[in-house]
């Protein structure tokens, strides 16, 4: 078998601008090559290194083990879905997180004991956000990717020195670390939060978006045409966390083409013949994956002239096409 993870699909990554802090001490949002912006919170004490000794006495921060990373990092997956399907069921977390601001729009605390966190705008983007799910309609859920979650994870890992932004250490950027995980997309977004300790956290930030003036990472977030997402989260030696979010728009189409010499006669997964039916020489079919059918899949082949089945594990069928070549060999490309 030869499984090719070349694609001659373009992408078209959205362009995104701008930075949002809001429990966080700072979040990057998608960017194209040439927008990327940061903007960091100020702080009561002013230096971050008194925010970390503070978080190191209250017990958070940098304690985190790897299994909590893993748990985080599905959590924020979960609520992304929870917002985009049901935008009206943040609208009391964040009414509880504006409780928590003075008057000034400070929140005593929010950093640590004796640590003010300070926003930029303060309880009118809190506010503005709340009216803003109040009128968003939902949208689609995403499916969970672990090779989305993978990309993640290694930029994550890459910025543990304290380095901040969309691009990695090697030059890469969002696309080209999703590519290097096999995901081959149409499109693709990412948003980055910096010191968040929770999975609720990251997306308060994310929703809120204070700072930024066209709320670009919660465009992201309710962006419809995303499909999968994977999250990836670590230590950060300046802000104690860095949580990436990478987003993709995947096709759900699987292409079979036959230009074998045997007919196909069937493609199961989890026992159902995918193929509905014997593909014969020389055609080809387009089938849609069902909804809530995971695009990873074990797949079964089975070819007629009597070839034994073909067990092909932990196979990408979204986006793919398969085709039966020479000497009745099969390719998956994307």
């Amino acid at each position: 078998m030869l499984k090719s993870l070349r694609s001659s699909v373009r992408r078209l990554p959205l362009s995104r601008v701008g930075l949002a802090a809001a429990i966080t001490l700072l979040t990057a949002a998608c960017g194209s090559a040439s927008q990327e912006t940061v903007l960091l919170k100020s702080l009561l004490p002013s230096t971050l290194a008194q925010a970390r000794t503070a978080q190191a006495q209250a017990g958070t921060g940098q304690t985190k083990s790897q299994t909590d990373w893993q748990v985080i990092e599905r959590e924020i997956i979960e609520e992304h879905n929870r917002v985009r399907q049901n935008p009206q069921s943040y609208i009391p977390i964040l009414e509880a997180y504006l409780a928590t601001m003075d008057s000034q729009g400070q929140i005593p605390r929010g950093c640590g004991p004796n640590c003010t966190l300070m926003t930029e705008e303060g309880r009118p983007a809190v506010e503005e956000a709340i009216a803003f799910l109040r009128d968003q309609p939902p949208v689609g859920p995403l499916e969970f990717s672990g090779a989305i979650a993978q990309a993640a994870k290694s930029h994550a890992q890459d910025q543990q020195n304290g380095s901040v932004g969309h691009v990695g250490s090697d030059g890469s950027r969002a696309p080209q670390r999703l590519s290097k995980f096999g995901i081959e997309n149409s499109s693709s977004g990412e948003n980055i939060d910096y010191g968040s300790t929770s999975a609720q956290e990251v997306m308060i930030s994310l929703i809120v978006d204070d700072g930024v003036a066209d709320r670009g990472h919660r465009t992201i977030i309710f962006a419809p045409e995303w499909t999968t997402a994977g999250a990836g989260c670590g230590p950060h030696a300046s802000i104690r966390t860095v949580c990436v979010v990478n987003y993709a728009k995947i096709s759900r189409e699987l292409t079979v083409v036959n230009n074998g010499s045997v007919d196909l006669l069937s493609l199961q997964v989890a026992g159902v013949n995918i193929l509905e039916g014997a593909l014969p020489i020389g055609t080809s079919r387009t089938i849609t994956m069902p909804e809530g059918q995971s695009c990873d899949v074990d797949l079964t082949v089975q070819m007629s002239s009597g070839y034994a089945p073909l067990i092909w594990n932990d196979v990408t069928l979204c986006g793919a096409t398969m085709t039966i070549g020479a000497e009745d060999r099969l390719t998956l490309s994307y």
